[in-house]
């Protein structure tokens, strides 16, 4: 099962680097990121990227971008999902006068679904390229090929495509919740 853990860090990241920021909601992707790297957790902690396309000096570059900056993810099974919270308690208290929680949320099966397929080993989505006939996208290549139905829409200049992954979903994990996840998408022709 699939499990987000709040990033506390990621708005005191933001408050050094950028002063005025709002916190990016689900869906939306941001350059920012932070690790856990000197915990020592019985699990991986990861983030999911996405790889976009950004117009940089006159030239369309492949960047990579934090899908959702605000959470860290990690994959266990239902029982060992305690056995993780009680050692990252124990790593965040251990020096600090005052406990800190860190809320564990877990992610609804269909967005856990949807990102696992469309994702690589490495939690990473690659750009996807495809055309539209008709006022309608269909996906050429990458890993958006089959998931026409679920795109909602497409940002041609930004080169990005948010697709919808559930029908029935009110909310999710996210208090900024559109039921939507963002992924790279450039369109290489127009037909009509």
């Amino acid at each position: 099962m699939l499990y987000a853990l709040y990033n506390a860090f990621a708005e005191e990241q933001n408050k050094e680097t950028k002063s005025v920021r709002e916190p990016s909601k689900f869906g939306e992707c941001s350059e920012a990121s932070f690790s856990f790297e000197t915990f020592s957790l019985p699990v991986d902690l990861f983030q999911f990227t996405i790889e976009r396309k950004r117009h940089i000096q006159r030239e369309w570059r492949s960047t990579i971008a934090t899908l959702f900056p605000e959470y860290f993810f990690f994959d266990c099974e239902k029982d060992m999902a305690s056995e993780v919270m009680k050692r990252l308690d124990e790593e965040l208290n251990r020096d600090q006068p005052i406990k800190q929680q860190v809320p564990l949320i877990a992610i609804p099966q269909e967005l856990s679904d949807l990102l696992y397929e469309l994702c690589d080993q490495q939690h990473h989505i690659p750009m996807s390229k495809g055309v539209i006939v008709n006022g309608m996208a269909h996906v050429t290549e990458g890993p958006l090929t089959g998931h026409d139905n679920r795109i909602v829409r497409i940002d041609r200049h930004k080169r990005l495509a948010w697709l919808k992954y559930s029908e029935n979903i009110t909310r999710d994990f996210s208090k900024n919740s559109t039921s939507v996840l963002v992924a790279g998408l450039e369109i290489t022709e127009r037909v009509s």
